[in-house]
């Protein structure tokens, strides 16, 4: 029976399947890790590039802003131009008239206009009516062409300054519209990241319960066959006059071990899945296994239930509730027992 109890045990061991380096507890944690720190950089670019959109479309804003204005001094523009020349057109019409009036109409120079009138005062004011008429429609003519070309060349101006806008808001358009693209993909990296996470925080807890299942099985096992050897032993054994009880074989004491230790404050779960705390030690799994219990001088009791990327080898990272504590803590290098 005890040879059967031994196989069943090896048969349990041996039938859990083969697992490769990267479905390894530690691996596992050590890719979560990796997993949170990436999301954590990736959710800072995220951060950084939603700023720079932001820049972006206040920048496309002020531009379109001032679209809105140069267009509203073109138009402005165009209708006071529009009156100008309209008054230009005016006043040559003006000045034709006048002088259909002095050289067309049946009067062949303006000394007729002497002869015609009844006395000489007449006659010289009349003259002297036609050229003040005249000139007057000349400074007007005159002070409308100044003021069109004025317009012609504010014209200029706005339509130069269109062009350099127009080309400041195309460029504007264009880094909206990239950066835009870019804070889509981060954010598609920021969900994949987080789903990859998730995943393989998944697993590894799905891991540990597997390890914790095949422990209690191979625990009730071991008791099982104790048992049965126990019983096989004592059905073979002289009576109990002559032989005494051997005492059972007791499991081996603590064992101390040479670390340093470095403390840290942080918030969240550790790689065993329960929330960080007084008592809680990240450890290297392959020099202190995850489930240990140990004491740390300085520190007390605690439980090796987490892992970190930086705890390689006789390094444990030891959790405190402050942040002061750590700074005060340092690096220390301390003999810890271990109680397994």
């Amino acid at each position: 029976m005890l040879c059967t109890a031994l196989l069943a045990g090896l048969l349990v061991t041996g039938s859990a399947p083969s697992r490769g380096e990267a479905e390894t507890a530690p691996a596992l944690s050590s890719k979560a890790q990796s997993l949170r720190r990436a999301e954590s950089a990736a959710l800072l670019e995220l951060y950084a590039a939603e700023s720079s959109l932001a820049r972006a479309r206040g920048e496309l804003q002020r531009l379109d802003r001032r679209s809105a204005e140069l267009e509203r001094a073109e138009q402005g523009t165009r209708r006071e131009l529009q009156v100008v020349r309209r008054s230009l057109t005016a006043s040559q019409i003006r000045i034709a008239a006048l002088l259909r009036d002095l050289y067309v109409q049946g009067e062949p120079d303006a000394i007729a206009i002497i002869f015609g009138a009844s006395s000489l005062d007449e006659a010289m004011a009349g003259i002297e009516g036609l050229e003040r008429a005249t000139a007057l429609n000349e400074r007007l003519g005159a002070l409308a062409a100044s003021r069109a070309n004025r317009l012609v060349r504010v014209q200029r101006e706005l339509a130069s300054r269109r062009a350099t806008l127009d080309g400041a808001r195309a460029e504007a358009r264009e880094a909206e519209r990239r950066l835009a693209l870019a804070v889509a993909a981060k954010r598609a990296s920021v969900v994949s990241l987080r789903q990859q996470r998730t995943v393989t925080e998944t697993q590894l807890q799905t891991l540990q319960a597997q390890a914790q299942q095949a422990q209690q099985r191979s625990a009730e096992l071991t008791a099982a066959a104790t048992t049965t050897a126990d019983q096989v032993l004592a059905s073979q054994s002289t009576p109990p006059t002559t032989t005494s009880s051997a005492p059972a074989p007791t499991p081996s004491g603590p064992r101390t071990l040479v670390v340093d230790a470095v403390a840290y404050h942080l918030a969240g779960t550790t790689a065993s899945g329960i929330p960080v705390g007084p008592g809680v030690i990240a450890v290297d799994p392959s020099v202190i296994p995850l489930g240990t219990r140990v004491f740390v001088p300085g520190y007390g009791p605690a439980v090796a239930a987490d892992v970190g990327s930086a705890v390689r080898g006789n390094i444990i990272d030891l959790w405190m509730p402050s942040r002061k504590q750590p700074l005060a803590w340092g690096r220390r290098t301390v003999t810890i027992t271990i109680y397994g």
